[in-house]
């Protein structure tokens, strides 16, 4: 069984302590007119030892291998006559052994029946025995789901940590192979703008590498790498072949997952402006309120017919998502509009 497996010295210590407690508290409760305390000490020992025996075979055998395995029926038939078991247990050893060994303290404290058979049949002695006999297994059951719940939790974090890293390290090469691109073009062109686009994607290199291993940055840090990832942007084109708008309205300096934001950009770049032959627009607006950020962006898609069809599915918008959902669960709203004409995202975000 796992809970003789786990079985270290620790956790005797531990246990022992606890039923030390639940003995104190018999012993300092009915010990004030009693006054033959080696008595008590047998007694109180030998109840604390039966109530053991029923809040671990409860705790680490019917709980894990019945209810938490679902088996509800089982469980709760299995359970009844469990109760029922320890309260015969109890019951059947005071009546043979306890009580005429020591006839003046049951004699003061128990109202029981005559015979056993009475006793055993009694109802009311049935719960009010079973109500004392698994108090403490309702405190280990506590203790025992607190601390289940503390390591749920540690794994879920230490999951959705792993998970982000993965996305971002996925994120992260498919946004400088787009930049790299850029400065290949203009290189092998021999122009003049090579050495500010190596300045802006120096400046960009320094978010992605340091800055966006966080999972919050403010919305300041993420203006700056938007404007100039834009700039950067905007040296491939000429004032014919792209129009582009960037507002702002910054209330309150929120805080952002990284990158979130560029990869609507990039997408907006790729789809709407590469195969455009004419002027593409992209129109950009960030706000950051009271516990909210919004950002839409909305592009023109190519007439000509050289463009794909758009792929909502694909890899940075995935990502994207699943980021979403990572970071701002029950917290995000995305709406995606396409038509034949234009592109259109809003995303809001509960801060």
């Amino acid at each position: 069984m796992d809970f003789i497996k786990n079985i270290t010295p620790k956790r005797i210590l531990t246990h022992s302590m606890f039923w030390l407690v639940f003995f104190i508290i018999h012993f300092v409760t009915k010990s004030f007119d009693y006054k033959k305390y080696d008595d008590l000490v047998y007694i109180f020992l030998a109840e604390t030892i039966i109530q053991a025996i029923g809040a671990y075979v409860l705790i680490y055998i019917l709980i894990p291998k019945l209810l938490i395995q679902k088996k509800y029926v089982l469980f709760v038939i299995l359970f009844t006559i469990w109760l029922y078991l320890v309260f015969v247990m109890l019951i059947t050893f005071k009546y043979f052994y306890l009580e005429p060994r020591f006839p003046e303290y049951y004699l003061e404290w128990d109202k029981c029946p005559d015979t056993l058979i009475q006793r055993l049949s009694s109802f009311r002695l049935f719960f009010t025995k079973v109500i004392w006999l698994f108090f403490p297994a309702s405190v280990i059951g506590l203790i025992r789901f607190y601390k289940n719940q503390q390591h749920l939790s540690k794994i879920e974090e230490e999951k959705k940590s792993m998970e982000l890293k993965t996305l971002k390290n996925q994120l992260n090469p498919h946004f400088l192979f787009n930049t790299l691109n850029n400065l290949y073009a203009l290189t092998l062109k021999k122009d003049d703008k090579a050495p500010e686009v190596i300045a802006k994607l120096s400046e960009i290199l320094d978010f992605v590498l340091y800055r966006c291993n966080e999972d919050y940055v403010s919305i300041e840090k993420e203006i700056t790498l938007i404007e100039n990832y834009i700039a950067l942007e905007k040296l491939r084109y000429s004032e014919d072949r792209l129009d582009i708008s960037f507002g702002t309205n910054i209330e309150v300096s929120n805080k952002i997952s990284p990158l979130i934001i560029l990869t609507f950009i990039e997408n907006a770049f790729k789809h709407g402006v590469i195969n455009e032959t004419e002027k593409a627009t992209i129109q950009l607006r960030l706000e950051s309120k009271p516990q909210q950020i919004i950002f839409t962006i909305e592009n023109t898609k190519p007439q000509n017919g050289t463009a794909k069809k758009t792929d909502k599915s694909q890899i940075g918008l995935e990502n994207v998502r699943k980021q979403l959902s990572l970071l701002y669960p029950q917290k995000h709203s995305l709406e995606i509009i396409e038509d034949q004409k234009k592109f259109f995202i809003k995303l809001t975000l509960t801060v």
